[in-house]
């Protein structure tokens, strides 16, 4: 019984860590910077219609897929507000949608945000690249997808939302 304990007081801490995140639930109050360099928060997000975030990295191979598959789908994804954000600077995001997303920068229900705060990571807890969050019209999350190769699954999501 003696060694039962001792060895659970060492696994339930590195359990515990290793055990990751918990997405963010709902629209976390925070700031970013539109492209253009004026500021954009959260709270500017209108409940009545449903809210996607994409994470994403430039040099994030996982991320190319991601967003490719949500530019080949950009207009399943009318109707709702998509933000898609990342910590990488302007002119490095812009060659990425050029080349992945092309179709998104076509989309005027798409806005493409700077997390120059460094805030999106603490605040919605995405588990890796690419994170993608789909927000109900209450901005209560409906599902987080951290696999490229399941995006179907939010617009699948995204039907019932509508």
């Amino acid at each position: 019984m003696k060694r039962l304990s001792v060895l659970l007081m060492f696994l339930v801490p590195l359990i515990s860590r290793t055990s990751g995140q918990i997405p963010a639930k709902v629209i976390p109050d925070c700031a970013f910077y539109n492209l253009d360099g004026s500021r954009f928060s959260t709270r500017q997000i209108p409940e009545g219609r449903p809210s996607l975030f994409s994470f994403f990295d430039v040099t994030c191979s996982h991320c190319r897929i991601a967003i490719g598959y949500l530019s080949d789908h950009s207009q399943e994804l009318s109707g709702i507000s998509v933000f898609l954000v990342s910590l990488d600077g302007r002119d490095q995001v812009m060659r990425f949608m050029k080349v992945y997303g092309p179709e998104l920068l076509k989309r005027t229900n798409v806005t493409i945000l700077q997390d120059l705060n460094k805030q999106f990571i603490p605040r919605f807890q995405p588990l890796k690249y690419p994170s993608v969050f789909l927000y109900d019209k209450f901005k209560r999350l409906v599902v987080y997808e951290k696999d490229e190769t399941r995006m179907s699954r939010l617009l699948e999501q995204l039907k019932g939302l509508k």
